[in-house]
């Protein structure tokens, strides 16, 4: 018996979990959605200057992350290398996607479930009966959405669908007065990301996350700067256990990972077949270095339990809202933020090939755009951090479903359960299909 739960509830986008019964027991568990993956054909024949423009639109909420990877890609195949001015602020709309992302997650997608697991709460709460719980907490988590938002319109010309970022940079040189606006916002985003920090610690420190959710052996993909935090630049690191397998440059993901999308999602090449994660949980297993000595003090209230679960991944998300607040402020400080210049030009095609990497909030975007002889584009591949990730979701899912099945024999109490792990991860659905 196939039996399809049609909605996953509090995700971005829609998806459907497949859960596969043969004689009572419950043989494999997935999540699935349709691979529509429009944006790899409507864009083929575009003008490479208005493909980020276009791309920004699959997602409502990693927008900029997703026109930042395609200029990146666009400033590959002219072979041009942007200014410092506009990496700094291509930086600070990174990090104000990521505070309205995490945020957004955590509120309404992840606290509830941790208040039901931890007994903190006997039922899960409705979206009013969450705004009541804590009245403080929910007027924080607010105002990081509404800093991420303010941000993104400051420097990106409107909160989201970006109109400043351009092959060659951006577009806009913020005034003193812009600066000095922004440098308050982050320091209200870090103020309120060390409160929701210490409220985590307290809640959840010294408790003992639930065995169910604790991870399979994996290996960890991300980009990272010579062992540092950054998710604007760098170079990609496979990471298993404490031992880094390979650490490559873009141009060569091609000898790791497939080209191709499947159902399970990509295909590494890798002898053990282990699943592979991407994301705050594996950016938190490959960066050595975060540059913020409070980091390591608010890592070290939580045990080895902790960092071998799913559930870790919600600290580390407010973890890295507290970072990216923090060095945005530093970001701010920069002398060249307000000086007028002039972007590249962009003139001379130098590669057949562009190849854009960054960060997401969900994890490793990459951008591949490919050249025909008469200098249009005529392949475009797009890897998304959900597509990364599903195959160990889905593992994780079934072996969880198994169990509780065996236990209890109640389908319905599977179906809503299995849902925890899915939220944990984040998924971005609409990424992952248009």
């Amino acid at each position: 018996m196939l039996k399809v739960v049609n909605v996953c509830t509090r995700v971005e986008g829609h998806g459907e979990v497949k859960i596969l019964l043969q004689n009572d027991e419950i043989s494999i568990v997935n999540l699935e959605f349709e691979l529509y993956r429009g944006f790899e054909n409507f864009l083929i024949g575009k003008r490479l200057f208005d493909i980020p423009k276009f791309v920004s639109r699959i997602c409502g909420l990693c927008y900029a992350s997703q026109a930042i990877a395609s200029c990146k890609a666009v400033e590959d195949i002219y072979s041009i290398e942007i200014s410092e001015q506009s990496i700094l602020l291509r930086r600070l709309l990174m990090s104000a996607e990521l505070i309205k992302s995490h945020s957004m997650n955590f509120f309404f997608q992840t606290l509830p479930d941790l208040l039901r697991i931890f007994n903190i709460a006997q039922n899960t709460f409705s979206p009013n009966e969450l705004i009541q719980y804590y009245p403080h907490l929910t007027t924080n988590l607010y105002d990081l959405i509404k800093i991420g938002n303010e941000i993104c319109e400051l420097f990106g010309g409107r909160s989201v669908h970006l109109i400043s970022i351009v092959p060659g940079g951006v577009i806009y040189s913020p005034s003193q007065k812009i600066i000095t606006i922004a440098q308050k916002y982050f320091q209200k985003a870090l103020s309120i990301s060390e409160w929701i920090i210490e409220k985590f610690i307290q809640l959840f420190a010294n408790q003992t996350p639930p065995k169910e959710f604790n991870l399979p052996n994996f290996i960890s993909l991300a980009q990272t700067n010579y062992g540092n935090y950054d998710r604007y630049s760098g170079s990609l690191r496979f990471k298993e256990n404490n031992k880094n397998l390979v650490e490559f440059e873009k141009h060569n993901y091609s000898t790791y990972f497939s080209k191709e999308i499947n159902l399970r999602g990509i295909d590494f090449y890798f002898e053990n077949k282990k699943n592979v994660i991407v994301g705050p949980f594996s950016r938190f297993n490959i960066v050595e270095n975060y540059g913020i000595d409070e980091v390591l003090s608010y890592i070290e209230y939580f045990n080895k339990l902790w960092k071998k679960n799913l559930l870790f991944i919600n600290f580390i998300r407010i973890l890295e809202i507290y970072i990216e607040s923090f060095r945005s402020i530093q970001i701010l400080d920069d002398p060249s933020l307000n000086i007028k210049e002039n972007l590249p030009s962009l003139n001379s095609i130098k590669n057949e090939n562009g190849i854009g990497v960054i960060e997401a909030p969900r994890g490793t975007l990459i951008h591949h755009y490919h050249l025909d002889k008469s200098n249009v584009v005529d392949r475009i591949k797009l890897f998304i951090a959900t597509e990364f990730n599903i195959p160990l979701l889905n593992q994780m899912i079934t072996k969880y479903a198994q169990g509780l099945y065996e236990i209890t024999g109640d389908l319905n109490l599977v179906e809503k359960n299995i849902q925890v792990i899915i939220r944990a991860f984040d998924p971005c659905i609409s990424c992952a299909t248009h």
